[in-house]
């Protein structure tokens, strides 16, 4: 009887470890193999949607999905397996251009504090330099985001009070474009004498 192996926790083409952001496992639907999803965003970088690349493995044709590779699903099984630290909920990582994101959210401060933290937007550069060129090892940027604007944002939409001040004041200036001047032609008509 064959006994069950534990998933391998590092990818099997740059044979980093796995992690829950850019090196988060991702399965391929079609033959279960399990790729970094760094790995995967590369090789699928200059593909459009439906089209096909090949199991890097065992050569099984995959269609990119809509959003590129951050939105295949993400192997569960070698999630489950990583240190604890890791095994919280998955990093949403989008594709922009050639670079990976996602949001580093910061903990909330006490009350007291005046000011809120920096929340950040961390980016992957995913081509690296032409052939002969040496390159820094590379590392994600952090770009600095104010978290008070997005958390003003958040708390203004959170209950549909936003879309009803949208849809108000785009209804009143519509109405307002349309009717008053069709309101002043027929009244300067009628107090003209003319027929209108």
């Amino acid at each position: 009887m064959a006994e069950l192996q534990p998933p391998n926790l590092e990818c099997p083409i740059c044979f980093a470890p796995y992690d829950n952001a850019f090196k988060t496992p991702l399965k391929l639907p079609v033959c279960s193999h399990t790729f970094c999803l760094e790995c995967l965003s590369q090789m699928c970088l200059f593909l459009k949607p439906l089209q096909i690349f090949h199991c890097p493995l065992c050569r099984a044709p995959v269609p990119v999905p809509p959003g590129g590779a951050p939105s295949m699903s993400p192997n569960m099984e070698v999630v489950s397996q990583l240190p604890p630290s890791q095994r919280g909920p998955l990093r949403r990582v989008w594709l922009q251009g050639s670079q990976l994101c996602y949001w580093k959210l910061q903990p909330p401060y006490s009350e007291g504090q005046e000011e809120l933290g920096q929340d950040a937007v961390v980016r992957l550069q995913l081509i690296q330099n032409p052939p002969g060129q040496l390159s820094p090892p590379r590392q994600a940027d952090l770009i600095p985001v104010r978290a008070q604007r997005r958390l003003l944002f958040r708390q203004a939409c959170r209950n549909g009070w936003c879309l009803g001040v949208v849809l108000l004041i785009s209804t009143i200036m519509l109405f307002s474009a349309i009717f008053f001047p069709v309101y002043t032609n027929w009244h300067w008509n009628k107090n003209s004498g003319r027929p209108g």
